[in-house]
């Protein structure tokens, strides 16, 4: 389960592996291509029946097309009701939870990759825009009781995700315009990471602890579409970035949806204990 959204600099295409089981943090100012790259591996993971595609999305734009009917359990859009949106991470926090037990009772340390299908797909958990989530449910508990505040739940919710789920294949793929330590925690967490152009040094140094002065430069005058990629074990790549417009991308979700999502049920839809 791989798709291209891109090419390096000696023409090699860019792969996302979907069986991997690594977080990815995706990073990059307005119009850097940081939107379209999230739209061509979107576009292609509803194509995959084993990959739901969940989380939450303040605008709504880019998960709009992957929801399952007006009430998907797995994905919040916009900014209307904060306690419906750390409902969804805190779901997939208990499959996870679900999932650990199951596999420690058949002995082993991960989901197998030969386990993945349509009735027990990998997660793939988008935290669109993860810092302005973070600043309305800040915004939101000024007006709340200490012991009503949702914020720190969302935190504690992303935070054990990040540290626990991927041998559950719960993979979650954060989105950001600028790295910080406070709008990134748990770094340490994300094997995979993309960055198109940014206006800031230490942003970039955020993502890329290997990053030199040239490297940095290099990525602070991105044109759009230009990105680098590095994953854990791997050297970083500098990479061209494959172009699809959001209509096209609405388009190809929707039809994939359509196509062969029609009569299924995630297991967390189900409501039932996790099925091999």
């Amino acid at each position: 389960m791989q798709c291209s959204f891109g090419a390096d600099e000696t023409g090699k295409p860019v792969m996302f592996d979907f069986l991997w089981t690594a977080h990815t943090a995706l990073g990059g100012s307005t119009r850097s291509g940081k939107s379209v790259c999230s739209y061509r591996i979107l576009s292609a993971a509803a194509y995959m029946p084993g990959i739901r595609v969940c989380g939450i999305d303040p605008s709504g734009i880019l998960l709009d097309p992957h929801r399952r009917g007006e009430n998907d359990p797995l994905i919040h859009l916009g900014t209307a009701d904060p306690e419906s949106a750390v409902a969804v991470i805190e779901r997939l926090v208990k499959l996870m939870d679900a999932r650990i037990k199951l596999i420690l009772s058949k002995g082993l340390d991960q989901v197998p990759a030969e386990a993945v299908s349509a009735d027990f797909p990998t997660y793939l958990v988008v935290l669109e825009e993860w810092p302005a989530t973070q600043a309305w449910l800040e915004g939101e508990d000024k007006k709340r009781k200490a012991d009503e505040r949702v914020l720190p739940r969302m935190l504690l919710a992303v935070g054990r995700l990040l540290r626990e789920a991927a041998k559950a294949r719960i993979l979650v793929f954060t989105i950001v315009q600028r790295a910080e330590a406070t709008t990134l925690p748990g770094r340490s967490q994300y094997s995979r990471r993309i960055s198109f152009r940014t206006d800031n040094t230490s942003s970039v140094q955020m993502l890329f602890e290997i990053a030199d002065a040239e490297m940095v430069e290099k990525v602070m005058a991105f044109k759009p579409g230009q990105g680098l990629l590095h994953e854990a074990g791997d050297q970083p790549r500098f990479f061209k970035a494959d172009r699809i417009e959001y209509p096209d991308y609405r388009a190809l979700v929707e039809n994939a949806r359509q196509r062969d999502y029609s009569a299924k049920r995630s297991e967390a839809e189900r409501g039932s204990t996790l099925v091999p």
